[in-house]
C-alpha cells in the first residue's frame, strides 16, 4: 500500500473508533416510564427546588429521556433500583446527608448554609412518602 492509502485507512479507523466511543458515552439506560404520585409534604418544595433539576423523574429540557442525575443512577443500578429518587423508599436522612454533604461524581457537595440538615430530613420524608404512593398506584 502507498503511504497515502495507509494514512487514509488510519484516519478512517480513528474516526470510526471516535464515533463508537461517542455513541457509548451517549448511550443511556433503558427508560421505563415512571408514574410518580407526589406526596404533599414540606420536603416536596425543597426537593423540587434543590434536587429535581438533576434527579427528577421527567425528561430533560434537551430532549434526553432522563435528567442527568436520574440517568447516572439508572446506569449505575442497571434497573435493580430506580434511578428517579422519587421512586426510592430506601433513602433516609442519613443516607441523603452523606451524598449531599460530600457530593459524588458530577454531583457537588452542599453546605449546611445551602441545604440545612432539617431540609435533608424533610426531603427524605417526602421521597419515602412519594415512593410509597407511587408504588401503591
Amino acid at each position: 500500500m502507498s503511504r497515502r492509502t495507509t494514512t487514509t485507512a488510519a484516519v478512517v479507523l480513528v474516526l470510526a473508533g471516535m464515533a463508537g466511543v461517542a455513541a457509548a458515552q451517549n448511550r443511556q439506560a433503558p427508560v421505563t416510564p415512571a408514574v410518580v404520585v407526589k406526596a404533599d409534604l414540606p420536603g416536596r418544595t425543597i426537593f423540587e427546588r434543590q434536587c429535581a433539576p438533576c434527579h427528577g423523574a421527567g425528561p430533560g429540557d434537551d430532549g434526553s429521556p432522563m435528567l442527568p442525575g436520574t440517568a447516572a443512577l439508572s446506569r449505575r443500578y442497571g434497573g435493580e433500583i430506580p434511578g428517579a429518587l422519587e421512586l426510592r423508599d430506601d433513602l433516609d436522612g442519613d443516607a441523603l446527608r452523606l451524598f449531599v454533604r460530600n457530593g459524588i461524581g458530577a454531583m457537588p457537595s452542599f453546605r449546611k448554609a445551602e441545604l440545612a440538615d432539617a431540609d435533608i430530613d424533610a426531603i427524605a420524608a417526602y421521597l419515602k412518602a412519594t415512593a410509597e404512593l407511587s408504588q401503591s398506584r
